[in-house]
């Protein structure tokens, strides 16, 4: 660029500058118009052959270009603040004439930097290059150029803070709209992460939360995280880094967590190049519902506005993950007492009918009987009859569990252990086991404690979950059943490797008669549902088709209220 030829100015010019600016002033120009005109006549003032008006980042001790004039040689470069001569006027709040090393010669002889100072806090600097030395009238009137361009300069900012405001207002109205658009919580779970990484340009999105005894933190959703990220284990509320966030209820900001001694996770992060993480507390009043985390692939200093913004964006998260949680609440409950209304009238019919079959069956089973005395043991009479006798049995049996399902019997509650009856479980069932292929592993402490349950209805449950099991695995393989206590319930999880449970019949598990089985009755489940509801218990069933099924039977520890 050519070199801006100044002039030196009189008296009169400069009350012409002054007056000049005034007017725009007064006139509400561009700030940064405003700015480049306060450049111009700095660099008349000084017969300098450039200038520049920088923004202080102050966050990331960075200088960065705003505007310019002439031969600067920094119009597209953020400068450090740490090294001279930028040092002095932005952290020590003084004019400096130390050499650049930013500009091109010839420029660099002799460059100016002042500081803008706004209620004794330094914004940005004004810089000028080739300047000479100024007369004390004329080093006054470039104090008041200094002042007005660190005026022009705050009212910028301001502005620029407000617009940005204003569009993480906007954002944050949208995004509520978004995530609230839907009920089904995996769904709202989903789109709070993808409108967080995006929101935030991170490389990894990840929304955590706490279980029913708030000690773990388990992963519910992600955006951008690798299958490494989704696999990796559940967190400890008391022991992790992102527990913290839970504890204390306040956003926690990391520069690096591939050098952070507390985050657990090292060899994944430097695998998948995760660097700072921000993460947030969901909070719902004084609840904290878990964690949103956002990772970056490269150092980031989070600034306050950020870090406010996602903090807002997971409290309107946090609303959305309750509402879509008790919606599923009440679908449950309203299935429940559907599915209660139903048992209840089959209860009265299959009892009716359960009482009118007994009779003539056992009668048939009677005379079935007496033909078998009198056939000899190779007549194919004989064969027939035991085949006869094979299916009132199975006749006897349905009808004896529609009777269990009509009028379930009461729990006899005595202390036992539960992984003694689920060993005896284990005895009944390992010769079918061994003949199909199929390896059973247990996965428990001797230690558990004993509870109040009825040892005989519960061996019931666990036999019929770990035949059903056996059933579903046709190649072999393995059952894993595993017990965990805590200070109030016991957990009891079988997982086998069968080929799992059709999306559309898994919701309908527990209704009486349905069954995927050929020879199956469908009571089975219905019954193990009722004993465990009777001793105040939860049963679960996840299956992946094709992967395996998992029951989860959840039980108290103490005798629950009848």
């Amino acid at each position: 660029m050519q070199r801006h030829k100044a002039r030196n100015p009189s008296s009169r010019h400069m009350l012409d500058m002054a007056h000049r600016l005034s007017y725009l002033l007064a006139g509400g120009t561009d700030p940064l118009a405003f700015l480049r005109t306060i450049l111009q006549d700095a660099l008349a003032l000084t017969n300098s052959g450039g200038g520049a008006v920088l923004l202080l980042e102050r966050n990331l001790r960075l200088l960065r270009p705003l505007v310019h004039v002439g031969d600067v040689g920094i119009a597209e470069t953020d400068i450090r603040t740490d090294a001279p001569p930028w040092s002095t006027a932005v952290w020590g709040g003084k004019a400096t004439d130390a050499p650049s090393t930013a500009a091109p010669p010839p420029q660099r002889e002799a460059p100016l930097v002042l500081p803008l100072l706004v209620r004794g806090d330094v914004i940005g600097v004004l810089t000028l290059h080739g300047g000479v030395q100024l007369p004390s009238p004329r080093r006054r009137f470039l104090e008041i150029l200094v002042n007005l361009a660190a005026h022009t300069l705050h009212q910028e900012t301001q502005a620029r803070a407000l617009a940005q405001q204003r569009a993480e207002a906007a954002t944050l109205i949208d995004v509520g709209q978004d995530i609230s658009a839907s009920l089904n919580l995996d769904e709202v779970l989903q789109r709070v992460v993808r409108q967080a990484a995006q929101l935030m340009r991170a490389k990894v999105c990840s929304l955590m939360l706490t279980d029913v005894h708030h000690t773990i933190l388990r992963l519910h959703a992600t955006y951008g995280a690798s299958q490494t990220y989704t696999q990796r284990p559940p967190l400890s509320i008391e022991e992790s880094l992102v527990g913290d966030v839970v504890r204390r209820g306040e956003p926690l900001a990391v520069l690096d967590v591939r050098e952070h001694p507390q985050y657990q996770f090292l060899e994944m992060a430097r695998q998948e190049g995760l660097c700072s993480l921000l993460s947030v507390p969901l909070r719902m009043h004084t609840r904290v519902l878990g964690v949103l985390n956002v990772y970056t692939a490269e150092r980031r200093r989070f600034p306050p506005a950020e870090v406010e913004f996602l903090s807002a964006l997971a409290a309107q998260s946090a609303i959305a993950i309750e509402h879509a949680r008790l919606y599923q609440a009440m679908l449950e409950s309203q299935e429940r007492l559907r599915q209660s209304e139903r048992l209840a009238a089959m209860g009265s019919t299959a009892a009716a009918l359960a009482h009118e079959i007994r009779s003539p069956l056992q009668t048939m089973k009677l005379l079935v009987y007496a033909m078998q005395q009198d056939c000899p043991p190779q007549s194919p009479l004989r064969m027939e009859t035991e085949m006869l006798q094979q299916e009132l049995d199975r006749l006897a049996l349905l009808v004896e569990q529609c009777l269990e399902v009509a009028r379930p019997r009461s729990p006899t509650f005595t202390v036992q252990k539960l992984h003694d009856i689920i060993e005896d479980a284990f005895l009944i069932i390992s010769a079918e086991a061994q003949r199909r292929g199929i390896v059973l592993r247990k996965h428990w402490s001797p230690t558990l404690p004993a509870l109040q349950i009825d040892g005989a209805q519960m061996q019931q449950v666990f036999l019929n979950i770990l035949l059903n099991a056996l059933q579903a695995m046709e190649s072999g393989g393995a059952i894993d059943v595993s017990i965990e206590a805590d200070d109030t319930t016991i957990t009891t999880t079988v997982q086998d490797q069968g080929e799992g449970i059709p999306e559309a019949v898994l919701g309908h598990l527990f209704t009486p008669f349905l069954s995927t089985k050929p020879q199956g009755t469908g009571l089975g489940l219905a019954i193990s549902h009722g004993i465990i509801e009777g001793h105040g218990g939860s049963i679960r069933v996840a299956s992946q088709f094709g992967v395996g099924t998992s029951v989860t039977i959840v039980l108290p520890l103490s005798t629950p209220v009848l």
